[in-house]
């Protein structure tokens, strides 16, 4: 399957402004059943443009506009990828993983203390420890790890509200289960929060889904977030790595889910980070498009 995407991401601004660069968190990540086709960025202003990879291993396209004044500053990203076929229950766990509770044994546990705690995932996190023991009523002990990590996937689905936010940053855990509602990224948040409260290392995804329209009508069959870019959280479990859990829809992450940035610190892929200068204050608007359809053409080399 080869999906096409286009996003673009619009800022107005009420008087002329410089921008400092612009660091795009974009493109998709390769993988054994992932490959990037075609990835480019249209800028206005017009940009220099270089690729870096930073220290989670995501590829940052960083957008330079040297000394132009605008009250206009967009990006128009085109992508196409290919994607196979993915079975997100097809792997086999380490046989000291298979329920809970367990504990990560070396090399691993060295390697995922950053995902484990004291980040942003985990600030503002005070009511989660009671949302988990009082309200779900957790089970201390669960023959089937996948099982119980997917049942609080479900949880926070059912309880809490999908609302669509445009505007930067990130709701604390706490506010998401006082509200009852959030973004997506509020509610990945949420779930990366409390798998690393019961032992569990988590950490942020932002990229996209793809969920095909389905009758007449263009219905969407399950993602409450059409419309706009995607984030959900990934476990890591010994024996198959780190899995995908989508508490926005309930659902384990397959082929459909394509990343572009992961992090144990969700603050630092945010999809598109920069600065403006102005000589005073200038107030600003955003704009965001997603357009994402199967095609079956073969790009010319």
């Amino acid at each position: 399957m080869k999906v096409k995407i286009k996003h673009r991401t619009s800022y107005q601004y009420a008087g002329e402004v410089n921008f400092g660069e612009h660091v795009l968190l974009l493109r998709p990540l390769d993988n054994h059943r992932r490959h990037v086709d075609h990835f480019e960025v249209e800028t206005v202003p017009a940009s220099t443009q270089r690729w870096v990879r930073d220290a989670y291993g995501n590829v940052e396209l960083v957008c330079n506009f040297g000394l132009t004044e605008s009250r206009l500053l967009e990006f128009v990203t085109h992508i196409e990828v290919s994607l196979l076929d993915d079975n997100p229950f097809d792997f086999i766990l380490e046989s000291y993983a298979t329920s809970y509770p367990f504990s990560y044994q070396e090399p691993d546990a060295r390697a995922l203390l950053p995902y484990m705690g004291g980040s942003g995932a985990t600030r503002g996190a005070l009511r989660v420890l009671d949302w988990l023991n009082y309200e779900l009523k957790i089970p201390s002990v669960h023959e089937n790890v996948v099982q119980f990590l997917s049942d609080l996937n479900g949880y926070v689905r059912r309880d809490i509200a999908y609302v669509r936010r445009d505007e930067e940053g990130i709701q604390t855990p706490d506010t998401t289960l006082t509200l009852r509602s959030g973004s997506c990224r509020d509610m990945a948040v949420l779930y990366i929060s409390a798998v690393r409260k019961l032992g569990f290392a988590a950490r942020f995804v932002s990229g996209y889904l793809f969920d095909p329209e389905v009758g007449d009508a263009g219905e969407h069959a399950f993602n409450r977030a059409v419309g706009s870019m995607h984030a959900w959280a990934e476990v890591y479990l010994p024996g198959a790595g780190w899995k995908g859990f989508d508490p926005t829809n309930g659902i384990l992450a397959n082929a459909y889910f394509i990343p572009s940035a992961v992090s144990h610190e969700p603050s630092a892929v945010d999809p598109i980070q920069g600065k403006y200068f102005a000589q005073q204050s200038v107030s600003s608007t955003m704009e965001v498009e997603l357009e994402m359809e199967e095609i079956n053409e073969v790009r010319d080399a």
